[in-house]
């Protein structure tokens, strides 16, 4: 399944996935299957798997054991090549909570880069690019700024513009707002409902109770490795079978 994937095919694959660092077992069997235009929250406690799991979805970590398959490219053990890693790199975007924005470069060159490097596009083509999608975040004018002039839901949103600048099947977010001041968080989570409106395949690692409610069509609550409980948001939060899903809710709605 390294070829162009269908609209039947699915998005994400997982099967039995283990990811271990030295002795401690992070991921401890997670499975599931997820399809184009899904909006997917991943909610749960610190330190359960959660961004490890989104890690091993773009290559970042490799994964021990299990069957794993994202935008058609296979990334089990002994599966996996530099063609497709390059092919990973195009298909799936990533929007880090620290946003990763190279300081030395303007909002412009950020955006222009990966598609300059990876798909080799002519510079006006990538400048043309980068300049819909920052429109697209609401930062045009920011384009000739530098990072540190910028505020933290700014960079955020010029992060997600970048990721969109590669036309990505799937973009994964690893905590998004997390770093962000209240204020600011509101401004980044519009931008993201405005793409799984328009059908963005997403995967969301969040503490945002309220944009996994709303804007998600799943929910993978995560608990030490493992999902223990998964399924639509409206039935999730508000019935949940799990002893551990219903504390943690408890705790979060308490907060």
């Amino acid at each position: 399944m390294n070829g162009t994937m269908t609209n039947s095919d699915p998005v994400v694959f997982c099967e039995d996935l283990h990811k271990s660092f030295g002795t401690l077992q992070v991921l401890k069997g997670v499975t599931g299957t997820l399809y184009q235009g899904d909006v997917v929250s991943v909610i749960g406690p610190s330190g359960c798997g959660k961004s490890t799991f989104l890690r091993c979805l773009n290559r970042l970590e490799s994964i021990n054991s299990g069957r794993l398959n994202v935008a058609g490219v296979d990334l089990s053990n002994g599966k996996v090549n530099q063609n497709d890693l390059r092919k990973l790199r195009v298909r799936v975007g990533m929007v880090f909570q620290h946003f990763n924005l190279f300081p030395h470069l303007t909002v412009l060159e950020n955006l222009v880069l990966a598609p300059r490097k990876v798909l080799k596009l002519n510079i006006t083509e990538c400048r043309d690019r980068a300049r819909k999608y920052l429109d697209k975040v609401g930062l045009e004018a920011k384009a000739d700024n530098y990072p540190e002039q910028l505020s933290g839901g700014q960079k955020q949103r010029v992060a997600i513009a970048r990721g969109l600048c590669m036309k990505p099947e799937v973009l994964l977010f690893d905590e998004p707002t997390s770093a962000l001041d209240p204020e600011l968080v509101g401004e980044v989570l519009n931008v993201m409902r405005e793409l799984a409106v328009e059908g963005m395949t997403m995967v969301v690692v969040t503490h945002e109770m309220q944009f996994a409610k709303e804007v998600s069509n799943k929910v993978l609550f995560f608990n030490e490795g493992i999902i223990e409980e998964q399924g639509d948001p409206k039935e999730v939060f508000k019935a949940p079978k799990s002893d551990r899903l219903k504390a943690f809710l408890s705790r979060i709605n308490n907060n």
